[in-house]
């Protein structure tokens, strides 16, 4: 078994090779002619053979091409009378026979695995005589050969494979040709693994759906490229040699002329060290146009020539999609703003003859009440139809009212005032308002109030808006129970809280609490009435004025809104 090492120098020793066959040595420097005349057939040899190797990396199409080729080179070169070529994937995996070779006129040999364990120097990336091993006779029998070498090559520091040449016959591998034989496995070992990685990056490549190229600026300022993979091709349809032989000039025959300055812009931040990345539209040779997204990164070659490099997408897709999108959200919009209009239009012009209803209803009950004080003999019927009427009416208003509030909001047309509010005294006049409902209801109604007087900035119409709504919610959705109206003050904030120990809300609805018509379950609503506006009409005021709400509810548990209201002080 030798150590695997370069082609020694003539006049170095030559080391026995342990197979009992006679070793010739150069003691001193001195000539052994024969000895030297074998050695130079050997270099001559081998040396042909180097560039042979190295011109089937640059030629053969993929890996195990090449592996065949480089196989029938160091064969052909060792005289080998048959040959293997074996792979593994991990270090310790054994040894899989993925090409074969013989001489003219021979068999090729069986394919075969081997154990990498039995062949520790292997392992280690030496090449090994198998003459040299005990278990020669045996491996002689099984391989039918005179003699044989294992020359391993590894791939990124561990055991990629081996070839396995055989030689039959009386003519026995010497020491100065194995040498000569690792040097030549060592080249493949180089040359394999640059062949992998350029597979590697070829299939990456392949893989990639954008285009990727390289170019340098020409002393005009005018691109000339250098590399430009087929994708290029594909999403611009200019053939690539045009690009690389300086024919096409990317300016005036590809870029849209809506977009040359741009494009001119972008260029001129490459050329002078900065990256970019552009988005415009190119001209096909069919005059198809497509947007392309570019992304480049500049450097500087070894002259000191600006170049840069990067990447070309084909964006024309996303762009229709955008353009769709933005049509659509035009149109949302323009249906949204007619909406509103209408909305507003219409309860502008029904709150007229609405108010003459209840107008005229409040006076046919005021009638029938004198009527009835002067001892006519008016129906009762009459009355409660006049009732009845005047509190439709009422309602029927409270929702115009609505409408219109939230149709201005919606376009901006209603114009919040920012004004010092004294917070209590607001809560004080709503509850008043809404005591007797409560009362009626059997409902305990607190207001807890913080110690100070909190001032706000708001606007003092709309405040008092909210937190009826709050309340007149609270009322309307408990029947038994309390509610519970406090105040508490924060450095630079304001809480307001409405509890109550009515219905509550479910955890699934919360997140649309607050959406214009949106109601939980319409049977609910309609016991207890309401068309889903006042919580939406509540938080778009509270956003105009600076303010925030949240709730906490759960289905039969109750509710509690809390509003924070930023502060001007507090008196």
């Amino acid at each position: 078994m030798t150590e695997n090492s370069p082609l020694r120098p003539l006049r170095a020793e030559i080391e026995p090779s342990g197979d009992g066959a006679p070793a010739t040595a150069l003691p001193g420097g001195g000539a052994n002619l024969p000895a030297l005349a074998n050695a130079l057939r050997v270099r001559t040899r081998y040396d042909r053979a180097e560039p042979a190797l190295r011109n089937a990396a640059l030629t053969s199409p993929d890996a195990l091409a090449f592996l065949e080729a480089a196989l029938a080179l160091i064969a052909e070169t060792a005289e080998a009378t048959r040959a293997r070529a074996l792979l593994t994937d991990e270090a310790e995996a054994p040894l899989v026979t993925v090409a074969v070779w013989a001489a003219e006129g021979r068999e090729p040999p069986e394919p075969d695995t081997l154990e990498v364990s039995d062949w520790p120097a292997v392992g280690a990336g030496r090449v090994v005589r198998a003459g040299a091993d005990a278990r020669w006779p045996a491996l002689r029998a099984a391989w039918g050969c005179t003699d044989a070498v294992l020359a391993p090559f590894q791939d990124e520091h561990s055991l990629a494979g081996l070839f396995l040449l055989e030689r039959d016959g009386e003519e026995l591998w010497d020491d100065a040709e194995v040498h000569a034989l690792g040097g030549l496995a060592r080249l493949f070992e180089t040359l394999w693994a640059w062949n992998r990685a350029e597979a590697r990056y070829r299939q990456t490549v392949a893989d990639l759906e954008d285009g990727l190229f390289d170019f340098a600026f020409g002393g005009s300022g005018r691109r000339r490229y250098t590399l430009v993979t087929p994708q290029v091709e594909r999403i611009t349809g200019w053939p690539t040699d045009q690009m690389l032989e300086g024919a096409l000039d990317w300016m005036t025959d590809v870029v849209h002329p809506e977009d040359a300055d741009a494009f001119a812009t972008h260029d001129a931040a490459l050329w002078s060290g900065d990256p970019s990345q552009l988005v415009y539209r190119i001209r096909r040779p069919d005059g198809e146009v497509r947007w392309v997204r570019e992304s480049a990164t500049p450097s500087r070659s070894a002259s000191g020539r600006p170049v840069a490099g990067g990447l070309l997408s084909d964006v024309t897709e996303a762009k229709r999609a955008e353009a769709t999108l933005l049509q659509a959200k035009l149109a949302a919009e323009r249906a949204s703003h007619a909406k509103t209009a209408f909305l507003a239009t219409m309860s502008h012009e029904i709150r007229s003859p609405l108010g003459a209803i209840r107008g005229f209803a409040e006076l046919l009950a005021e009638e029938v009440r004198d009527l009835n004080d002067r001892g006519g003999d008016v129906p009762p019927q009459i009355g409660e139809f006049a009732g009845i009427i005047a509190e439709n009416t009422q309602q029927a208003l409270r929702l115009v009212h609505n409408l219109f509030d939230l149709s201005r909001l919606e376009t901006g047309s209603l114009a919040l005032r920012s004004l010092p509010v004294e917070l209590h005294p607001v809560i004080e006049r709503v509850v008043e308002q809404h005591r007797a409902a409560a009362d009626a209801k059997g409902l305990a109604l607190h207001v807890e109030r913080a110690e100070g007087e909190p001032l706000l900035l708001a606007d003092p119409e709309r405040l008092e808006q909210v937190v009826d709504q709050l309340v007149s919610n609270a009322v309307k959705f408990t029947e038994a129970g309390s509610i519970t109206i406090s105040t508490l003050i924060d450095e630079g904030s304001v809480r307001l809280a409405v509890k109550d120990t009515g219905v509550g809300i479910a955890a699934e609805y919360l997140e649309r609490l607050f959406e214009p018509f949106s109601q939980e379950d319409y049977r609910l609503n309609r016991s207890f009435g309401g068309s889903g506006l006042g919580l939406a009409i509540v938080k778009r005021l509270l956003d105009g004025m600076g303010a925030t709400i949240r709730v906490e509810s759960e289905k039969g548990g109750g509710s509690r809104f809390e509003v924070t209201f930023p502060v001007r002080g507090n008196e």
